[in-house]
């Protein structure tokens, strides 16, 4: 049978995932794979086996890793940020090491989540969401900046700013990955893609971000809301970074059970303010062991999850890193110049 062209296969996709009835036949994401997806490997942390959500960066010549870890399987808010050096081919070097980021006075335990590593001038920040608050709540989890330090044995998170005062800011929405970027020596960040909002958190002390633009974009994308991943990187035709996003359906990955399923996607946005989004992935970038492998019990409910954190390029590749499940860590290795050209265009607008 002639295989469908990846655009239909994902639309035919979408609109088995959404009709009320099971539908009769089960799909495997798999057989979507792109050519420019060359191979992916998981990256197994000494000590935590089901760490997952690595983001990654090259400093100081060296590959660093974070991840996230379950501090108590019986209260999965409970999560830590841990750091570790890799070689080039994605092996830890050393022992990894759980980040401090509560000081003395503390009395909730730690719930960091999901770090986003970017520097400035060479200077290490982490991005990450936390809720420092003893109750649980929306309103509790909100972003956070920490610059990092280390001393050649240990990492330090000092200082550690919560930004909590930005545009629309709500005690009913709970705030996670936000997308880190560079710009003229200043971070930037990006509240979210539709519109494309972005924050200058002033790093003060203050917890405030100012708000410097917005647009919007045409974009089609039917696999969910988009939200952010990885940081935003400098390429030659734009700042790029990838997303994420989910929607509920059934498909052989799930045994045929309707759950969440997890996609990402590529984007690009200008150099220079306001800092539009320019070309955007047509459908999910799918890739063997995406999907395929084994599947855990659920921490929060049932889910078939790629979430990508970070990733590094050089001329040819680029190799981003993502969690599977809510368990596991992986490096996905792609063909840029395929990746960049099968990017579609936006119609961006102020």
């Amino acid at each position: 049978m002639k295989k469908l062209p990846h655009f239909l296969l994902f639309l035919q996709l979408f609109i088995f995932s959404v009709k009320s009835s099971p539908c009769k036949e089960l799909y495997d994401l798999e057989s979507a794979a792109q050519n420019f997806v060359l191979e992916t490997k998981k990256i197994e942390i000494p000590g935590y086996p089901h760490a997952f959500n690595p983001g990654i960066i090259r400093w100081q010549g060296r590959l660093l890793m974070s991840f996230r870890i379950i501090a108590d399987s019986k209260q999965s808010f409970n999560t830590e940020i841990g750091l570790i050096f890799l070689d080039e081919n994605f092996c830890p070097v050393g022992k990894p090491q759980l980040l401090n980021l509560r000081d003395e006075y503390s009395i909730s335990p730690c719930r960091a989540e999901d770090a986003r590593l970017i520097t400035l001038d060479d200077r290490l920040y982490m991005v990450y969401d936390d809720n420092i608050e003893f109750k649980i709540s929306k309103g509790g989890f909100r972003i956070y900046v920490a610059e990092i330090y280390y001393d050649g044995e240990h990492f330090i998170a000092d200082p550690i700013e919560c930004l909590k005062s930005f545009e629309n800011e709500s005690r009913n929405v709970r705030e996670k990955s936000w997308v880190p970027f560079e710009y003229q020596g200043n971070l930037l960040l990006a509240y979210s893609l539709l519109p494309h909002l972005i924050f200058y958190p002033r790093l003060d002390g203050t917890g405030i971000c100012d708000t410097v633009a917005s647009t919007e974009s045409s974009i089609s994308w039917r696999w969910g809301i988009l939200r952010g991943g990885t940081p935003g990187l400098i390429e030659k035709e734009g700042y790029l970074a990838f997303f994420h996003s989910s929607i509920e359906m059934a498909t052989v990955h799930s045994s045929g059970k309707k759950m969440a399923h997890y996609f990402i996607g590529a984007y690009l946005f200008s150099h220079q303010p306001p800092f539009a989004i320019l070309k955007i992935s047509p459908e999910p970038i799918i890739g063997k062991n995406f999907y395929k492998g084994t599947h855990y019990k659920p921490y929060w409910k049932p889910i078939r999850c790629v979430f990508p954190c970070g990733y590094i390029s050089d001329d040819k590749h680029i190799w981003l890193t993502y969690g599977r499940d809510d368990h596991e860590a992986w490096v996905v290795k792609l063909d840029k110049k395929g990746l960049l050209q099968s990017l579609v265009s936006c119609s961006p607008g102020i």
